[in-house]
């Protein structure tokens, strides 16, 4: 009688806990309770070009870049929690305008605490498209940098200001008259009936890859960039392909030293299509704007191609915590792209 009440207790217990477990099953829901659900694609990373943009210009030891991209999923943060802002990224008049602020004096490529606004006007009119504060904002493969979403319509050309207030710091000796006053800096761009930027510089990327401390960005710009090969101290310009676009790769630092670019590795692409099979170098080169990379000039007839990317080589000598945080052995990445046709 006595071992009949004690499984009476389990059974008891049971009888509570299944319908409870069964009702849970039913009315979860992943991710709606999150501060941030989960994105139903990859995130994707902006090429570690951090100098690249519209317009750069060095000014009074700060490096300023200026930069439109198509709108970008912002979130903020409200008593701890995540929010999402920055309107809607599908709406096409929205454009994501950042603004990066370095330190071109002292600790060279350092971000620097400025405040930022920015006013946008039509040029054709000069009616005020954009009168707004641009805070201070994180991105991977970007950084620290200002900016926002902003509407700013199609099939036209604009004016924009940017005003950055003096480095919001206390300073040491050798700062100490640095970043002392605002700056204005002022350009514009334009876009095209599509809402594209005409005559961005800027990389478009291809595909991207995450693997063993190192993330490898393939990209590319629409026209050819003259390279020039050192010999005896003397810089002489190498042959360009007619027709070749410029490819380029970044390698760099995901796990010890974040966003930063490694020169030392051996980096090939291959690029394929219906049997042709074509073998490229990828030798490291420096560029205003776009850094210290690795790049060729490729030309590659119209159509769907294969990009298969390796990063190897990468034999430095190595600091405990860096020990096994990079990759020691080829890291490999295939990519799809389409060369459009030339315009007629």
């Amino acid at each position: 009688m006595h071992g009949s009440k004690l499984l009476i207790y389990p059974l008891i217990f049971l009888l509570v806990l299944v319908p409870v477990f069964v009702i849970a099953l039913i009315t979860f829901r992943p991710g709606e309770d999150d501060d941030c659900a989960p994105a139903t694609t990859p995130v994707s990373y902006a090429a570690h070009t951090h100098g690249a943009g519209l317009v750069t210009e060095t000014r009074d030891g700060m490096q300023l870049i200026f930069n439109v991209s198509p709108a970008a999923q912002l979130y903020q943060v409200v008593d701890g929690q995540l929010q999402l802002c920055g309107g809607d990224i599908t709406d096409a008049d929205l454009k994501h305008i950042t603004i990066d602020v370095n330190d071109a004096a002292l600790a060279l490529g350092e971000r620097l605490p400025v405040t930022v606004s920015l006013e946008v006007r039509r040029a054709d009119t000069g009616a005020v498209i954009v009168q707004a504060a641009a805070p201070a904002m994180y991105a991977p493969g970007h950084g620290y940098h200002f900016g926002d979403n902003y509407r700013v319509p199609a099939g036209a050309t604009y004016e924009w200001t940017v005003t950055i207030g003096p480095v919001q710091a206390l300073r040491q000796e050798g700062a100490h008259d640095l970043w002392l006053e605002p700056i204005e800096w002022s350009g514009s761009f334009a876009l095209d009936e599509q809402g594209r930027v005409i005559g961005s510089s800027t990389p478009q990327m291809i595909g991207e890859v995450v693997r063993d401390g190192l993330h490898i960005v393939l990209s590319y710009l629409d026209e050819p960039r003259q390279l020039y090969a050192v010999q005896d101290g003397v810089s002489e310009p190498l042959e360009i392909e007619p027709g070749s676009r410029y490819y380029l790769v970044d390698v760099t630092d995901h796990a010890v030293n974040y966003e930063e670019k490694l020169p030392g590795a051996t980096v090939t692409v291959t690029f394929r299509r219906y049997g042709v099979e074509i073998l490229v170098p990828f030798q490291p080169v420096i560029a205003p704007g776009l850094g210290f990379h690795y790049g060729a000039n490729v030309s590659l007839e119209p159509g769907d191609w294969r990009a298969d990317v390796e990063v190897s080589g990468l034999d430095f000598l190595r600091h405990a915590g860096a020990a096994l945080s990079l990759a020691r052995a080829p890291v490999r990445e295939s990519f799809d792209f389409t060369v459009p046709a030339p315009e007629a």
